[in-house]
């Protein structure tokens, strides 16, 4: 239905709620570019470690650079490109100051990525003696200001419709709807660009003459009950002007399960592509003792050059949160699905059955005395890593995967005394 002045408003309720949503351009290579001046202006991709595009600055994408551009690949047809390894200390730092920044316009922040962020800034004008455009328009200068990159910022009736705005005029844009415009900002947009519409669930809106995120808005309830899920239904009336998924400041607090993965640069080194491992593991672990939890089921995965994956997991025969514990059953893992001449871009650890290190209870035949022996060691890991910097201690057999080894130096297997 196309737009004209007579098309009828969802909503003429200007601002019962005024949502904000902060992103950031281009993020990574904006932190780089931060950093290092001399990469100002030029096009520049992060992803070196990986094999693969992980972020492209404004100038790279004008380019037509895209995300997940195999490396070798943008050096032989962008030989003009520069390309640095990833900086995720870095780029956390930044994302922590960013946020600290729009925390100053309002103490309800969601931080939702390590780039983006929402924000309940309803009933702020007052205080700030600014409109909610003014306010996006300060926060904004703000960052550039003080951190020298930029973001695009939306803000509207929703969490949906604030992201919609977000991405209206990226990058360095600001858009700011209320109520009795939001039906225009949806036919401004395809019902693919919409929060949480996927591909397939857009292909299908489509065959009902869905095209715009305005069709599907002012499609009956009833059609959209009948024929989609709750997550949808949910979407529909964010797009409508229903706030639906208020602001959530309150950090987790607990997981059903911890995994953590990682793609590198692909390789046939059995002993590099352990050290990844090793590191995952360490990671996923530090992460249950943050929340004082515990696994029962290790599960590790491995990825080719092929995108073929390969995986095995194992039953602990008690809870445990120690890498120190996992690492000698990980490796019969490995072992078992490590095939010699494949070459590999990814490990993964997932940690499942997670259940509180309270509840934990000892048997007979567990030794008390080196459990507590290891729970002290690791507590020890997790101090120095808070005071100095994760992975500032670490097991011997992840070293290949923090620093640049040569290739014939072999890594001793790890041994444990207690």
């Amino acid at each position: 239905m196309p737009y004209s002045k007579t098309t009828p408003p969802l909503t003429i309720r200007s601002w019962p709620n005024a949502i904000l949503h902060v992103d950031g351009d281009s993020f990574f290579a904006s932190v780089e570019q931060s950093l290092n001046p001399a990469l100002k202006g030029k096009p520049l991709v992060t992803g070196q470690e990986r094999g693969i595009a992980s972020a492209i600055s404004i100038e790279g994408k004008r380019l037509g650079i895209t995300r997940g551009m195999p490396i070798g690949l943008i050096k032989k047809n962008y030989p003009e490109c520069l390309i640095v390894s990833g900086n995720y200390e870095a780029y956390m730092a930044y994302a922590k100051r960013m946020f600290d920044i729009l925390r100053r316009y309002t103490p309800l922040v969601e931080e939702y990525s390590i780039d983006e962020a929402f924000a309940d800034i309803t009933g702020m004008r007052r205080l700030l003696n600014a409109g909610y455009e003014e306010i996006g328009r300060r926060l904004q200068a703000d960052i550039e200001k003080e951190l020298d990159i930029t973001v695009s910022v939306g803000i509207s009736l929703t969490k949906t419709l604030a992201k919609l705005c977000s991405k209206f005029r990226k990058p360095h844009g600001l858009t700011c709807v209320k109520g009795g415009y939001i039906h225009i900002l949806l036919q401004k947009n395809s019902i693919d660009k919409v929060w949480g519409i996927g591909s397939s669930i857009s292909s299908f809106l489509r065959k009902y003459n869905c095209a715009t995120a305005y069709d599907f808005a002012v499609k009956p309830l009833s059609f959209v009950e009948d024929h989609l899920t709750k997550k949808e239904v949910e979407i529909y009336k964010e797009l409508r002007g229903e706030l639906v998924y208020p602001v959530e400041i309150n950090k987790k607090e607990t997981y059903q399960s911890i995994s953590k993965a990682k793609t590198f640069t692909p390789t046939r080194s059995k002993e590099h592509i352990f050290s990844q491992l090793v590191k995952n593991i360490e990671e996923a672990t530090a992460k249950c003792r943050k929340y004082g939890l515990t696994a029962k089921e290790l599960v590790v995965t491995f990825r080719t050059q092929q995108f073929q994956t390969y995986g095995q997991k194992a039953k602990l025969s008690r809870p445990t949160a120690s890498s120190l514990e996992l690492i000698p059953l990980a490796e019969i893992l490995f072992n078992k699905c490590y095939v010699i001449g494949l070459e590999y871009r990814q490990t993964m650890c997932i940690l499942t059955h997670l259940s509180s290190a309270k509840d934990v209870q000892l048997t007979l035949f567990d030794n008390s005395l080196t459990i507590e022996q290891l729970d002290n060691i690791d507590e020890s890991i997790d101090d120095i890593n808070k005071k100095f910097g994760r992975g500032a201690i670490h097991l011997l057999d992840s070293l290949p995967a923090r620093y640049k080894v040569r290739s014939e130096f072999k890594m001793p297997t790890l041994k444990i005394v207690v």
